[in-house]
């Protein structure tokens, strides 16, 4: 049995020219946008950096950081590579960790997730709590992505994992379930609407919204239920930010939908009334997001469990539904 080869013959000089030290240099004077700060990152001299950087501007022929009235800033050039410089990194790291035995406990691996603001609020704090005492090395980088872009990233390896909800994807994706949740309407303790126990459907369309969308196609929830039914609610606003929509209904009369879980934590004082939703208030889960080609991997194994197990500990069962 013959094994196929990447290339065919000799391997081209400009690979052979990589030194991988040097993308290491460019991943740090990027995200620190300084020289001396950049060199203390990886270890070398300020003069060992600013070496680096001239190879760099050389082999991309490109000045890669400008200096301007602020500072040194990403040229437009920099700042497309970064990823797949970050993303070669990852992939090396990984290549020469993963025969060795997984040990939380003294791994110093990073990962980064995909949450919205308000997943971070009902998952993020215990997790950190756990991976405190479990694994105090590792670290987590949380990115903020809009459903259309989350799984482009995972297919990509740009992220290792997505918490969300409904989103459509690849038999390349895998997901399962964290939690059960529904969406309820919610308004400020003394709206007007408050005075009533259920909204029908004809109030509830009436009311002035507050709408949660994370990108332009983004019609999960309410929106696509009623779309199905051929409705369409009064909106005022729109918003990407869960949490930013919950201080909007609270200092204003419009009303919004949020999931009962988040409700819950956030109305533990009462400043909200909260009612179920008339469309679009079944239940949905909120799933952990991974590319199959991580599955084996001792690692992301072991992340997925520690997600579900924090994700699935007992909680409050009492709904946040008043009236």
């Amino acid at each position: 049995m013959t094994t196929g080869r990447l290339f065919h013959g000799r391997i081209p000089a400009r690979l052979r020219s990589i030194d991988f030290r040097l993308l290491l240099a460019f991943e740090a004077l990027i995200a620190e946008r300084h020289v001396s700060r950049a060199a203390a990152a990886v270890g070398l001299s300020q003069p060992a950096m600013s070496h680096a950087l001239a190879k760099l501007r050389q082999q991309f022929h490109d000045p890669l950081l400008a200096r301007t009235s602020t500072g040194f800033e990403p040229t437009p050039k920099a700042l497309e590579l970064i990823e797949p410089v970050r993303e070669a990194i990852r992939q090396v790291n990984r290549l020469f960790s993963e025969g060795s035995t997984f040990d939380p406990k003294t791994s110093s691996e990073t990962f980064s997730i995909r949450m919205g603001d308000m997943n971070e609020v009902l998952f993020l704090p215990a997790l950190l709590r756990r991976l405190e005492t479990q694994a105090p090395s590792i670290t987590l980088t949380v990115q903020h992505l809009p459903p259309s872009e989350t799984v482009r990233a995972l297919e990509a390896s740009a992220i290792d994992f997505a918490v969300s909800a409904l989103i459509k994807h690849s038999k390349s994706v895998h997901s399962l379930e964290l939690a059960r949740d529904r969406m309820v309407c919610v308004m400020r303790k003394g709206h007007p609407a408050a005075t009533a126990a259920r909204l029908t459907t004809r109030a509830f369309l009436a009311l002035r919204h507050l709408r949660i969308v994370q990108s332009a196609g983004d019609v999960r929830f309410v929106e696509e239920a009623l779309f199905r039914h051929g409705l369409k609610r009064n909106v005022m606003a729109t918003t990407p930010h869960w949490l930013a929509a919950s201080y909007l209904v609270e200092t204003t009369d419009l009303v919004t939908a949020l999931p009962d879980s988040m409700v819950r934590q956030l109305n533990v004082d009462g400043r909200f009334a909260v009612r179920p939703l008339p469309v679009g208030g079944g239940e949905f889960s909120w799933r952990l997001y991974w590319h199959r080609r991580f599955d084996a991997r001792p690692a992301h194994r072991w992340l997925r469990s520690l997600l579900e197990a924090t994700a699935r500990q007992p909680t409050a069962s009492r709904s946040s539904v008043s009236g």
